[in-house]
């Protein structure tokens, strides 16, 4: 009898073995998240960059200038060899022009002739020579003149704290960082944990059941990420967007903070994600016999009322993430019964 060339198919171990197995798997799995944990601190910076982008864009879009260069300017390994040498300045941070560019403590201001004269600036006399004044061309009667005083500089840094993503512990940021990096490395790291997970389970598997597992994981996989990307790049941004008008509208200040924006930045594609997962759960359901593929059809409005409560509890208050989130609900909820209705051809399975 020919010796098939299935590799799990020689797999009577006992069950101290198969422990041996797990162990051996789940410890490779932590090492490969170790190093892509290790790997995202190093660009931690961009994974930062990446999540503040979409309050960023809504400070802008708020008139609020400065915050596209409010991302850092080095990585960690420069950032931490010059704290490690003392330096508290950047050794290639040029110094502003004082013609060009000014300085924190200094301010530039226009102000017309005539309110130089009655504040006695400008002394009304022929001998009086008012041209050596820098002058706005479109309007002779302005002046325009740079004004310095030390209060300056902490006005500016008080308005620049005031519409930046701020924290309220030291030790805020740092242990943020840490989180965002943790997760980024797991997130790096799953197609190879997932990939260790799959060898200790093929190894109890018949081949045609594989083969489930062959086709539609990568569809899962797709829905996740898919799932992942629309709930940040589209249900995100028009969230935040609703609540800046919001609070604009109660003439309440806007001042986020890192670690409950940070938390909504992750929280929401993830659970954009899980809910992209309604196909895979309703071909689930179908296959072990709990619901039929009729039952479906028969139960569509009630569905999209269960969908439509499930997408108000997922997504916040605001009615344009809700919809993002339940118009592509509905679809998938079709696209099950479509692939409810798909029969994978497999082989009859061995007698064990």
């Amino acid at each position: 009898m020919p010796r098939s060339r299935d590799l799990f198919d020689d797999t009577t171990m006992s069950f101290g073995e198969h422990l041996e197995v797990l162990r051996t798997h789940v410890w490779r799995a932590l090492v490969g998240a170790i190093i892509a944990i290790v790997a995202c601190l190093f660009v931690g910076d961009r994974i930062f960059s990446l999540l503040r982008a979409p309050i960023e864009d809504v400070l802008m879009a708020r008139g609020i200038e400065g915050i596209e260069n409010d991302a850092p300017t080095e990585d960690l390994l420069t950032y931490l060899k010059r704290w490690w040498n003392g330096e508290t300045q950047k050794e290639d941070e040029p110094e502003p022009a004082i013609t060009e560019e000014l300085r924190p403590d200094q301010l530039r201001v226009t102000v017309s002739r005539d309110e130089l004269k009655r504040q006695g600036l400008v002394m009304q006399t022929p001998s009086a020579n008012t041209d050596n004044l820098p002058q706005d061309d479109a309007k002779p009667d302005k002046v325009t003149m740079i004004i310095s005083a030390p209060e300056f500089a902490q006005l500016q840094r008080v308005v620049r704290d005031m519409n930046r993503v701020t924290t309220l512990k030291a030790e805020e940021g740092f242990f943020t960082y840490i989180k965002v990096c943790t997760i980024a490395g797991f997130i790096v790291a799953s197609p190879w944990v997932f990939f260790q997970l799959w060898l200790f389970v093929a190894a109890g598997l018949h081949p045609h059941e594989r083969k489930y597992i062959y086709i539609y994981l990568p569809l899962s996989l797709f829905l996740l990420v898919a799932g992942a990307l629309a709930g940040f790049y589209y249900a995100f941004p028009l969230m935040l967007q609703f609540f800046v008008a919001f609070n604009d509208w109660l003439n309440i200040s806007l001042q986020p903070r890192l670690s409950e924006y940070i938390s909504l930045a992750l929280v929401l594609p993830l659970m954009f994600g899980i809910s992209f997962q309604l196909p895979m759960g309703m071909l689930f359901l179908e296959r072990i016999g709990i619901f039929t593929v009729d039952a479906y059809k028969q139960n569509i409005r009630m569905a999209i009322l269960v969908i439509s409560i499930l997408s108000m509890l997922l997504t916040p208050a605001d009615p344009g993430s809700m919809m993002l989130m339940m118009v592509p609900l509905v679809f998938l909820y079709f696209f099950g019964i479509m692939l409810c209705q798909m029969r994978v051809k497999t082989p009859a399975a061995p007698i064990r």
